[in-house]
């Protein structure tokens, strides 16, 4: 079979033209200007009969439904793409737009308010303020463009896989001598243990030329969100965009640079170890402002500047391309009798100890925690599945593979370590958001990303999640 590689890229600017509501944080944030533009950017490529279409966004998450609505408008403006096989995925920038609706944990735990309360989310909304209804159509149609645009494109090319070193992920949860253990937990305390997890400052790279062995783009995966400026009252690409400013002022604005996240449920951009501001530690630069997206952008940027010379020395217009697409009923996770029980009673003593008629943010974030529990106790007497949709590819010798949580970084590195590929890519939060899957140790010490309400299945969840994706991957090797 012929295993010429057709390949296309675009990019496409979908900052909203107007302030929007941040998405990313439990209190709301409007933005007040645009720091750095947030952008979809896509691969495109087919061979050997099938295809693989890769939309990466500067968001926090992309919803399965909202994809499918994206999908829909390109089945009719690209009728020969097969969009069940596009890949929909968020580099988890904090300080992007809420564009789609989502029951919040905030919402969830409201419905649990007695009915004299009421829960005010959002207060006096500036009317030149875009919310979901005028972000989501907005979006939409740029990704559609984005994608459209890349396959349309599509031509003889040819791809090049490397790989690179940059420390940016940091485990973010911290264990204590009770075995207990707390996201961004202080470690400067006689009864700090060790941090729950490692981190990966591996970058799995794939370069693209075109037929004259122009680079023309890349695709980078890299084991961290996008959060150095996560609290911010802008919208910013964060890191991402301090990656790709750098790499097109040395290779041109047609430059194209993928940003894929990986297995980063449990990591973050800031070191726990170094960083008391107190005793005035030499560290990193302050990863919870531009400073920290500038020094982690320059970081992948370089990876991606110095490994291309070698990349440019062995491109291939010849690979195979193989792509799977699975659906998967995830085990959803649930709570005892007596984690109800203790989190009702906790929900009504804070009630009781705060008599007021109207809530806040502040007040629902104290809540949300007590409230998922009792929601998820009430929904697992008749759901007990996730059903997630999840991508299986093989590009040459190079598998991509995808889920839709914020995955802990052991679950990444089980499927990279056991793979078939030579270089196998972990890319999450796509084609859906579920929440975090936390570990089996993570469950065990508790805390935010690893409640029960934190995410939509648990560690058994992980592990069927490994299972599947490395039986995919090697059929697609026999094949």
């Amino acid at each position: 079979m012929d295993q010429k590689l057709l390949v296309g890229m675009s990019q496409k600017d979908i900052t909203p033209p107007a302030r929007v509501s941040l998405k990313g944080q439990f209190h709301t944030r409007i933005s007040e200007y645009v720091e750095s533009p947030l952008l979809a950017n896509v691969f495109a490529a087919e061979s050997a009969g099938d295809q693989i279409v890769i939309c990466a966004c500067d968001l926090v998450g992309i919803g399965l439904d909202f994809a499918n609505t994206v999908r829909a408008k390109i089945r009719e403006r690209c009728p020969d793409l097969d969009a069940d096989k596009i890949i929909f995925s968020a580099t988890h920038t904090h300080t992007g737009p809420e564009y789609y609706r989502v029951e919040k944990s905030l919402h969830v735990a409201a419905k649990f308010l007695p009915e004299e309360i009421k829960f005010v989310d959002y207060e006096k909304i500036p009317d030149d303020v875009w919310m979901q209804d005028k972000c989501g159509p907005f979006i939409a149609d740029r990704l559609c463009e984005a994608v459209c645009e890349a396959w349309e494109k599509r031509q003889p090319g040819q791809i090049s896989p490397s790989f690179g070193r940059a420390v940016v992920g940091h485990c973010r949860r911290v264990v204590y001598d009770d075995a207990s253990a707390k996201m961004y937990g202080s470690t400067d305390t006689v009864n700090f243990e060790a941090l729950e997890g490692g981190n990966d400052s591996g970058i799995e790279l794939l370069y693209v030329f075109d037929a004259a062995n122009k680079p023309v783009g890349a695709l980078a995966n890299v084991a961290c969100p996008s959060q150095c400026v996560e609290g911010e009252y802008y919208i910013s690409a964060d890191y991402w965009g301090k990656a790709r400013d750098k790499v097109k002022a040395q290779l041109g604005d047609d430059f194209i640079l993928l940003g894929l996240c990986g297995a980063g449920g449990d990591q973050s951009p800031r070191d726990l170890i170094r960083r008391n501001a107190k005793k005035q530690r030499r560290t990193d630069p302050n990863m919870n402002g531009l400073e920290g997206a500038i020094e982690l952008g320059g970081r992948v940027a370089q990876v991606v500047l110095d490994k291309l010379e070698s990349a440019a020395a062995e491109p291939s217009g010849q690979a195979v391309i193989a792509h799977e697409v699975l659906s998967i009923d995830f085990p959803l996770r649930r709570v005892t009798i007596s984690e109800y029980d203790n989190a009702k009673r906790q929900f009504m003593d804070y009630v009781r100890s705060n008599p007021k008629t109207t809530y806040d943010s502040r007040d629902m974030s104290a809540l949300h925690i007590h409230g998922g529990i009792m929601e998820r106790y009430e929904k697992q007497q008749t759901v007990q599945f996730y059903t997630s949709e999840i991508h299986v590819a093989r590009i040459g010798d190079i598998a991509i593979t995808t889920n839709p949580f914020e995955l802990f970084l052991d679950y990444g590195n089980k499927i990279k370590a056991m793979s078939e590929a030579t270089q196998t890519f972990v890319i999450q939060l796509a084609c859906d958001t579920a929440g975090y899957l936390p570990t089996a140790k993570a469950e065990r010490g508790s805390h935010y990303s690893a409640y029960v309400s934190s995410g939509k299945t648990g560690h058994d969840g992980g592990e069927l999640l490994v299972r599947k994706t490395l039986d995919t991957i090697q059929k697609l090797w026999q094949e």
